[in-house]
Parts: structure tokens; sequence; C-alpha cells
């Protein structure tokens, strides 16, 4: 498979990315992965799922890894500034999903998003508003961005203000808007950062139509996993069998 290093965006409000497709150029489906927050990890960044993509560009799928910005490189701090930030990582992703859909390897009629923790959170909204993509992946997510930036982060505003000013934005707003469209939810049973009662909740907005999996695992998610994610984008999309 071929890896391009790239930037995208507009001058000022770029990102980085990788753009794996196979070495081939055949014509193939599109996936854009979004990946998780924590802090000192190696995986915390487009990198996490680059072995993923390769393996899938083998099956000849085209994928490009984002790089997020909030709050991987920005700190939560208040309304004012948080409702902005995540609305921009929100516009990069739909970004993101234009930019693979225009090229010339992939087939924008078969497409897909993988997110894990903040990246599938940021997933559950271009999701929602885009009825042309074909299903969705999120690994740990959780309900609402006040979930975490309340608990975690020092803000500024009162915390039911700052629920409010969030809850247009939040997964479970977003989830019911895709319409019954597929969508592979995985949890972990040992998760610090996710209860059951709250994965509970994220699979009722999400609707009877997700195929929802809790695994023997952390908040990382394990191999189990990976292997049931490729298997259901292989069905989904139309992959080739995997080698």
């Amino acid at each position: 498979m071929t890896v391009v290093d790239l930037s995208f965006g507009v001058e000022g409000d770029e990102t980085d990315a990788f753009l794996v497709k196979p070495a081939s150029g055949e014509f193939g489906p599109g996936i854009v992965f979004f990946h998780w927050v924590e802090y000192g990890a190696p995986s915390s960044n487009r990198t996490e799922f680059l072995d993923e993509a390769q393996d899938l560009a083998r099956q000849g799928a085209v994928s490009l890894l984002v790089d997020g910005r909030f709050p991987w490189k920005a700190t939560p701090t208040s309304i004012a500034h948080d409702v902005p930030a995540v609305e921009a990582d929100a516009r990069m992703l739909r970004h993101a999903v234009d930019l693979l859909a225009a090229q010339p390897e992939v087939d924008a009629e078969r497409m897909a998003l993988v997110g894990h923790d903040f990246g599938a959170m940021y997933s559950a909204i271009v999701f929602g508003a885009d009825p042309t993509l074909d299903g969705m992946v999120m690994m740990a997510p959780t309900a609402r961005w006040s979930d975490w930036f309340l608990r975690y982060w020092e803000i500024a505003d009162p915390a039911e203000a700052y629920e409010a000013a969030m809850a247009p934005l939040d997964p479970v707003t977003w989830l019911p808007e895709a319409g019954g469209r597929p969508m592979r939810l995985q949890f972990a049973s040992d998760d610090q950062y996710v209860p059951q009662a709250v994965a509970a909740e994220i699979a009722a907005a999400a609707g009877s139509s997700a195929d929802v999996t809790t695994y023997e695992t952390g908040h990382p998610m394990n191999d189990d996993a990976r292997a049931d994610r490729a298997a259901w984008l292989t069905d989904l999309l139309g992959l080739a069998p995997a080698p």
C-alpha cells in the first residue's frame, strides 16, 4: 500500500493526516479514522489506526487518518472557548470526508467513519449530519462532552449552563439523526471513563439498528475489537476478504 503524509484545511486552520491506499491504485471504498485522547500515549494522534488502515488497504479500502486539535492541543476552559472549538474539529472531520470522497481511487458511494473516544464523539456529529455516509464504528465514547470536560478540566462556567451549551453537539443528540443507518458500537467491560449506564444510553440513542458489543478489556480496546471492526467494515463496504 501507499501512505501519503499530508495537511488539509484553509491557511491558519490546517490539520495533518495520513492517506492510506492500495499501491495498485484500484477503485475502492473510503474510511475516515479519528483517534482517541490519551495524553503521553504514542497513539494519541493520527497514528492510532495506521496499522489497521494498512491492513484494510490490502482489502481495497482507501483511508484518511486525521489529527485532532481539541482537546489534544487546546485545553477545555469555558462555553465561549469550547463550543467553537468542538465545532471547528467537527468541520475539520466533515472536510476530511469530502477530501477522501474526492480522491480518484475512492468510490464515494461507499464511505464509513471510525472513531475512538473523543474521535468517536466527533464522528457521531458528522455521521448524524451526513446521510450519504454508509456506516460508523464508535469505540468507547461517552454520551456528552460535559461528561469528560467537567470531570477532568477546570471549567469557568456553572456546570448546568455548560452542559446546556454543549448539548447541541453531544453524541446522544446526533446519533438519532442517523436514521437507522448501520453502526458498530464497541465498549469495554473495564472502562474507567465509560460506565455501563453511559454505554447503554449511547446504544439507546443509536437505535435498534446498531450492533453493540462489550469486550473484556479496558478503554484502549483490544485485538478482538479490532478484528470485529475489520469484519464489520469488510461486510459493510464490500471489501475483498482479508488475506
